[in-house]
């Protein structure tokens, strides 16, 4: 087992069966003066998840004869929202979790937002733990500072602190990740490697050392950050419109921004683009509609900012910046960006 900062305070344990054989000792260890047994502790997981894993992870807290309550809740962007944020927080108060308490997140991007929107949002101070089961969820979802949820069709529209305790990533869960979900941590990776360092790029195509690939990926991502925490929406503006135009179900969510990034690399960078996207099974092409709808849901999108100016990440002289730009410029520069991957 190694451990990895993640930046914010926050520390990352990685190694095989970590998930299954460390949480409950991690609780021991920081639960101050409280005996385990007087704890209340909830898992938030999904149906997926919870099948495949939870018997297993459940078994070292029943080995010292504690019960961990669990919630399930829907996986996908689609359930992303409020009404699942709200069937976490009626659990946290039906199980009466309080001041010292723990909850722990077991799953992917969503189940982590959700979970993590509803402890910051609690009016006790819980502990949070998170599991990450996605390699989206472990290179993104997990250290990002805040916790994103939709609203409609509207992509991360509602945002809370994202306050965790600790992180596990074990890479046995990437084993049983079906290829629609593994995209979803390819594409966050390839932006990282795009506004950063290249050379990650390579590094997708074989992630067998999950510990020395997710130590290179917060590396590279606290890179970014130092210089410009926006520069990560790199490719938000397209990839939220594709998603919010299927109403989160055509395309996953690394399928969306994939094609988005590569849309925004110069033309030199996409025959290269092609190769790698072929091999990691993600799009190259927008099937299913036509860029004009694409076109007005990006403008309803853009245009609820309401003020004269948006900013938006885009090249200048061979560099990644973020401009301010007028509405309709930034509308412009995502049009030029859609007729690249629109297939019609």
């Amino acid at each position: 087992m190694d451990r990895i900062s993640v930046g914010r305070g926050v520390d990352c344990y990685c190694g095989a069966s970590v998930a299954f054989d460390f949480v409950r000792t991690y609780i021991e260890e920081h639960a101050g003066a409280r005996d385990l047994g007087s704890m209340r502790i909830l898992v938030i997981s999904d149906r997926n998840v919870g099948g495949y894993y939870y018997s297993r992870f459940e078994k070292q807290f029943l080995d010292k004869g504690i019960r961990p309550e669990l919630t399930i809740v829907e996986a996908g962007n689609a359930y992303k929202n409020l009404s699942s944020a709200s069937e976490v927080i009626r659990s946290l108060v039906d199980f009466d979790l309080g001041d010292g308490d723990w909850v722990i997140a077991l799953g992917g991007g969503g189940v982590i937002d959700v979970a993590s929107f509803a402890c910051g949002i609690y009016s006790y101070k819980i502990s949070l733990i998170l599991v990450p089961t996605t390699l989206n969820a472990m290179a993104e979802g997990s250290v990002s500072p805040y916790a994103l949820l939709n609203a409609g069709s509207h992509k991360n529209m509602i945002a809370g602190k994202s306050e965790p305790e600790v992180i596990f990533a074990d890479p046995e869960f990437l084993t049983t990740v079906p290829q629609k979900v593994r995209t979803n941590g390819y594409a966050s990776v390839i932006r990282y490697a795009v506004l950063q360092d290249p050379t990650l790029l390579k590094e997708l195509l074989d992630t067998s050392d999950l510990r020395a690939f997710l130590g290179r990926v917060y590396e590279t991502r606290s890179a970014i950050e130092a210089k410009n925490h926006k520069l990560l929406t790199l490719g938000k503006e397209l990839a939220d419109a594709i998603e919010g135009y299927f109403r989160f179900m055509n395309y996953s969510e690394g399928e969306a921004l994939a094609l988005s990034i590569y849309a925004a690399v110069p033309v030199k960078y996409r025959d290269p683009m092609k190769v790698l996207y072929n091999r990691l099974g993600l799009p190259l092409q927008l099937q299913g509609v036509q860029s004009k709808m694409i076109i007005k849901k990006l403008e309803e999108n853009i245009r609820m900012h309401r003020g004269d100016v948006v900013e938006t990440v885009d090249l200048d002289v061979g560099k990644w910046v973020l401009r301010e730009v007028t509405c309709d410029d930034a509308i412009d520069i995502q049009k030029k960006r859609i007729g690249i991957i629109c297939a019609e």
